[in-house]
């Protein structure tokens, strides 16, 4: 879609963004809260399972809601926007209150981890792409950002509504009242989203239910690989913090549920401003600046030894990672900005994060219980960081020479069409 065609700034287009914006709360924000899952199934209704066993329920969930992205993407072109969204709304819903009727670890995997998992798939693709097509591209990264603002207000509810409603009414009644939240928000957000195609797609009906073209993209492939190896560290401080205030800073479990609130706060600020800064330069090379910054952080994890250290920790990875998370979108779009498949597109990457989340946490909570502890977990962490800032250079340096390559093969079509004029 050209720059011209996009309704930059009228009331549509931001109403795909607050209807993303309602789904990100959902999915992510729910998923971003899995720390206070994880701390209540250790200590409750699982205590009979390692820490690894139990961060398998969250990562199922954050596996499938990315990997179904490679269905969802191509269904979106396709014109099934609507469908996708309410399978979405009735998977979440009925995922949560089958959690709250859960007693053993397969009905928990499989209501918590598979179908919220699933209906998370199904709804993301098609709320992020709808905001795609009513941008252009130089404008469509502030408004994603936004967006995905939605994952840490929900990172903040849902720890604190926790907390607040198992102390009060128990596991049960908790899972069933985030079922009616949910249930409120995603079908307003089903009514809200329309997406803007381009007739020439509307009439295409020959597009298939998966695509690999997109597959044949080289520098796609590679920020696949990019938002693969960012998930399998980004998300272990939310699984973590709450057991890390409890084993090692001997604090209560509400302050560890305070703080897993907090970073989901700083992360909402991060998705802002560095999706605002990305303006000033490419989303991919802001994303390159974040990534060595949660890198040092994450090396530094484990010497942590007071509140204010975790407090100081907390505000400035919650920050970094917002950005990480909220400029994919955008990074996507900056390699080819006019395809016509954005939603499969998104749903390759989206396919690769997948697999991230699905062993991340899990490594980590296996390292935890061996004598290497945070240490180990601290170094797998940010070494896993370090290979990704590289390979984000690799990428923006490949793809500032393929955009210089094309200028000049345009100038150059320019020069000869000028001649041929006059002569």
């Amino acid at each position: 879609m050209s720059g011209d065609e996009a309704s930059n700034g009228n009331w549509l287009g931001w109403s795909q963004v607050l209807a993303a914006f309602l789904v990100q709360i959902c999915t992510l924000g729910l998923s971003n809260s899995f720390g206070v899952f994880q701390s209540y199934f250790e200590h409750d209704l699982l205590n009979s399972f390692s820490p690894s066993s139990i961060a398998w329920i969250g990562t199922t969930q954050g596996f499938l809601s990315s990997i179904f992205g490679i269905i969802s993407g191509p269904l979106y072109d396709k014109g099934y926007v609507k469908s996708l969204m309410y399978f979405g709304v009735a998977l979440n819903v009925a995922g949560l209150l089958c959690t709250s009727f859960a007693g053993q670890y397969a009905w928990v995997i499989l209501s918590y981890g598979i179908a919220i998992g699933l209906g998370s798939g199904a709804l993301y693709v098609p709320s992020q792409a709808a905001i795609q097509t009513h941008f252009s591209p130089e404008k469509a990264a502030i408004p994603t950002g936004i967006s995905m603002t939605g994952s840490s207000v929900g990172g903040i509810i849902y720890p604190i509504l926790f907390r607040q409603l198992e102390s009060r009414f128990g596991f049960s009644w908790t899972c069933r009242a985030f079922a009616l939240i949910n249930g409120v928000l995603l079908l307003t957000s089903c009514l809200l989203t329309r997406p803007r195609q381009s007739r020439e797609l509307e009439r295409n009906t020959s597009l298939q239910s998966f695509s690999w073209h997109a597959f044949y993209d080289w520098k796609l492939v590679l920020l696949g690989v990019c938002g693969l190896i960012l998930n399998i560290g980004v998300d272990v401080p939310f699984y973590f913090i709450p057991t890390f205030v409890q084993k090692k800073l001997e604090l209560s479990a509400g302050v560890g549920d305070s703080l897993l609130a907090g970073i989901n706060a700083s992360s909402l600020l991060g998705r802002i401003i560095l999706s605002w800064l990305s303006g000033y330069s490419t989303a991919l090379i802001t994303w390159q600046f974040s990534i060595i910054g949660a890198c040092v952080l994450l090396f530094c994890w484990w010497i942590i030894r007071t509140l204010a250290g975790i407090i100081a920790f907390v505000i400035l990875y919650g920050f970094l990672v917002g950005g990480l998370t909220s400029l994919i979108p955008s990074s996507i779009r900056e390699l080819d900005p006019y395809s016509e498949v954005i939603g499969a597109r998104i749903g390759v990457v989206d396919g690769f994060q997948g697999a991230g989340f699905l062993i991340g946490p899990p490594i980590a909570g296996a390292i935890m219980v061996t004598s290497a502890g945070y240490f180990g977990v601290s170094m797998f962490c940010g070494a896993l960081y370090l290979f990704l800032f590289i390979l984000v250079g690799v990428l923006t340096y490949r793809r500032s020479k393929s955009s210089e390559e094309d200028d000049n093969e345009n100038t150059d079509v320019s020069n000869t069409r000028r001649e041929e004029s006059s002569t």
